[in-house]
C-alpha cells in the first residue's frame, strides 16, 4: 500500500465534502428566495438533489473503500502512527458529513 493512495482518497473524500455543502448552500439559498406566487428573481440549473444524491454517493463510496483498506491485512505494513492519523482524519471529515444530515433529504 502506498502512503500517496491513501492520502489521495482522504484529499477527495475532503473535496466532496466540500462538494456537498456547496450544494446544501445552494438549495438553501433557492428555499429561502423561493415566494409563492411570484417569479424567482434568479433561476438557477434545478438538479440540484440529483447531484447531491450523487455526490453523497461519491462520499459513502470512498469513504467505505478507505475503511476496508485501513483495516485490510495491507495497512499493517503500514506504521500505526500513519495508519492512526489517517483514520482520524477520516473520522474526522465523517463526522463532517454526519452533522449535515444529508442521509433524510437524499432519502437514505
Amino acid at each position: 500500500m502506498e502512503e500517496i493512495n491513501i492520502e489521495a482518497g482522504i484529499k477527495s473524500l475532503a473535496a466532496s465534502l466540500r462538494e456537498i455543502q456547496s450544494l446544501l448552500a445552494w438549495a438553501e439559498l433557492e428555499r429561502t428566495e423561493y415566494t409563492p406566487g411570484i417569479p424567482p428573481s434568479f433561476r438557477i440549473d434545478n438538479h440540484i438533489e440529483e447531484d447531491l444524491r450523487a455526490a453523497c454517493g461519491f462520499f459513502l463510496k470512498t469513504a467505505m473503500d478507505l475503511h476496508e483498506i485501513l483495516n485490510g491485512k495491507d495497512a499493517a505494513s503500514v506504521e500505526l502512527a500513519q495508519r492512526a492519523r489517517w483514520r482520524d482524519g477520516l473520522l474526522r471529515i465523517e463526522a463532517q458529513f454526519r452533522r449535515l444530515n444529508t442521509g433524510a433529504r437524499i432519502g437514505l
